[in-house]
């Protein structure tokens, strides 16, 4: 079967594999570079440490979109902010199912700081959906899903 120019093309994007080898690269380099007093496990810890902060930005990067979906913040140049109670909850959803997965793998402040996150998250959460039962409550016409007028 002969593939046609005006077929579909699905582009993957990969940017973030080859940003994440870079960085390696870049602590690998770094100690390579550094005085040999210490020893091999220093080195080792160091590129750890590298890949730690990986793992706690991937925490933070879910739970800044989790918060954006609960409308705690609004989009760059935006002051209106929409409140999507599904999308908030599978994010959350989502780190806990996170914090499964990663259990017994994940150093103390690692972990820490993913139960923190999950534990403020539901609390918003909860809170959130509360407002928004309240406000379809007294208004039976009102979108379940309201926006709500938030300051940049």
């Amino acid at each position: 079967m002969a593939q046609h120019d005006d077929e579909k093309k699905i582009f993957i994007d990969e940017d973030w594999k080859s940003k994440v080898e870079r960085e390696r690269e870049e602590v690998r380099h770094h100690i390579e570079e550094a005085p040999k007093a210490g020893t091999e496990a220093a080195a080792d810890e160091e590129l750890q440490e590298a890949e730690m902060s990986l793992f706690d930005y991937l925490v933070s990067t879910l739970a800044a979109q989790t918060m954006m979906a609960l409308g705690l913040m609004a989009e760059e140049g935006q002051t209106q902010v929409m409140v999507d109670l599904g999308a908030a909850k599978h994010m959350v959803d989502s780190l806990m199912m996170l914090r499964e997965k990663t259990k017994g793998n994940l150093t103390a402040d690692e972990e820490a700081n993913l139960s923190e996150a999950i534990g403020e998250l539901q609390r918003v959460f909860a809170v959130r959906a509360t407002q928004v039962r309240e406000a379809s409550l007294k208004h039976p016409s009102i979108d379940p899903n309201p926006p709500f007028l938030g300051k940049k």
